[in-house]
C-alpha cells in the first residue's frame, strides 16, 4: 500500500485543480459538463477536487470494515494507514485523514496578515486545512468518491494499492471502456448556501454529512454512466439488424448469438430498473434528513431521473427488436423441426419404395 500523495498548495498552484483533457463520455452527462465548462466561473480562486470512479460492480463493506479495523489500529504495522480514520454509514464507508500541521505552517500567511479579520483568518486556515485533508467515500455498489486528492492518477493509485488488490472485497471488474465512461470529476468551494453550478459544488458547511449527500449523488451519476455505456453498446451491436431484415428478410445470427443478445438486453433493462442503488433514497437520509435536500439537489443537477427515463425510452424502442429476435429464435427452431419432419418423411418414402421394389422382385 502507498501513502496518500502530498497535496498541492491550493493557493499557489490552483491550475492543478483546473481544466484538463477529458475522456470521451456519454452525451447525457459529459456533453453537458463540457458545455458548462466553456463559461468562465465566478467562484473564489481556490477550488477543491472531487474524483469519482466506478471500476467494479460492488464492494463487500463488511469485509472491508474488518480489514480497516486492523489497518487503522494504533498498534498495526501498516504504517501507511497511520492517522486514517473511518466510519460505516450503512452502505458507504467514509475514510479521512487529518494532516498534522505545524504551528508555523498554520500561522504563516494568516496570523501575520493584518489585512484580514480574525474571522477571515480562521476561515482561510480552515480552508487550507481542508485542502490538505484527503477523504474517501466507498459505496457498496462499486463507486469510490475522492475528495481533495491532487489528481486522477493519485486516486487510481490509491484504488489499485488499497482496494483492487483484494478480490474478496471487490466484485467483478467492469470493462475498461465502461470504467472510462464512469470516471468523472467536479470541483467544490465553500459559500453561504449550497449551490451546484457549472460542475462546481458550493458547500455551505464543513460537515461530513453534506459531503456524504453530494458523494451519493455523484456516485449514482457515475453508476448510471456504466448502464448508459452498456445500452450504447447494445444499440451499436444491433444497429444493422433492421437493415438485414429489409434486404434479406432474415437475421444473419446464430441461435446462440441471438440468445446472448436477448440476455444482454434484459441485463441492461433489469439492471437499471431493479437496481435499488439507483432507485431508492439512501437509508442515511431517512434517519437524518438534515442533508436530504442536498442529496436531492445533487441528483437533480446530474439529471439522474431524466437520464433513467431516457434510457427506458430507448429500451422501449429496443423491445420491438427484442421481439424480432425472439421470433427469429422461434423461427429457427420451427425450421429445424420442419426439416426433421421432412427428412423423416423422405426416409419413410425410401423405405416404402425399397420394400415395394423388393416385393415386386420376389
Amino acid at each position: 500500500m502507498s501513502d496518500y500523495p502530498a497535496p498541492t498548495n491550493a493557493f499557489s498552484n490552483s491550475n492543478t485543480l483546473g481544466k484538463k483533457p477529458r475522456q470521451k463520455q456519454t452525451r447525457s452527462r459529459k456533453a453537458i459538463a463540457a458545455f458548462r465548462k466553456r463559461k468562465d466561473r465566478d467562484y473564489a480562486e481556490w477550488k477543491g477536487r472531487i474524483g469519482i470512479h466506478v471500476q467494479v460492480d460492488e464492494f463487500n463493506l463488511n469485509l472491508l470494515e474488518d480489514y480497516l479495523a486492523d489497518w487503522t489500529d494504533p498498534s498495526s504495522k501498516q504504517k501507511e494507514w497511520k492517522g486514517w480514520e473511518y466510519v460505516n454509514h450503512y452502505d458507504v464507508i467514509r475514510l479521512w485523514k487529518k494532516p498534522l500541521l505545524e504551528e508555523s505552517f498554520l500561522e504563516e500567511g494568516f496570523a501575520t496578515d493584518d489585512s484580514l479579520t480574525n474571522a477571515e483568518q480562521i476561515e482561510l486556515m480552515n480552508m487550507k486545512l481542508d485542502a490538505a485533508t484527503p477523504e474517501i467515500f466507498i459505496f457498496s455498489f462499486g463507486a469510490a468518491v475522492f475528495w481533495n486528492f491532487p489528481n486522477e492518477e493519485s486516486e487510481l493509485t490509491w484504488l489499485k494499492t488499497n482496494l483492487l488488490l483484494y478480490d474478496d472485497v471487490c466484485g467483478t471488474l467492469h470493462k475498461e471502456a465502461a470504467i472510462t465512461s464512469a470516471n468523472d470529476e467536479v470541483n467544490f468551494v465553500y459559500g453561504p448556501d449550497f449551490v451546484l453550478r457549472r460542475d462546481v459544488v458550493q458547500l455551505s458547511t464543513r460537515e461530513p454529512g453534506e459531503k456524504l449527500a453530494v458523494s451519493f449523488g455523484v456516485a449514482k451519476s457515475s453508476l448510471l454512466s456504466v448502464y448508459e455505456w452498456m445500452l450504447q453498446q447494445t444499440i451499436e451491436r444491433n444497429s444493422d439488424i433492421p437493415e438485414q431484415l429489409a434486404k434479406t428478410g432474415t437475421i444473419h445470427m446464430s441461435k446462440i448469438d441471438i440468445s446472448k443478445e436477448i440476455g444482454r438486453i434484459f441485463l441492461v433493462k433489469h439492471g437499471i430498473n431493479l437496481d435499488s442503488n439507483l432507485q431508492d433514497t439512501p437509508e442515511e437520509f431517512w434517519e437524518d434528513t438534515m442533508y436530504d435536500l442536498h442529496y436531492t439537489k445533487t441528483m437533480s443537477y446530474f439529471e439522474i431521473h431524466k437520464r433513467m427515463e431516457l434510457i427506458n425510452n430507448r429500451l422501449k424502442m429496443l423491445q420491438d427488436l427484442h421481439k424480432v429476435l425472439i421470433d427469429e429464435v422461434q423461427n429457427h427452431h420451427a425450421v429445424y423441426l420442419e426439416w426433421i419432419v421432412i427428412w423423416l418423411i423422405v426416409i419413410e418414402v425410401v423405405f416404402e419404395l425399397y420394400h415395394a421394389f423388393r416385393d415386386k422382385i420376389i
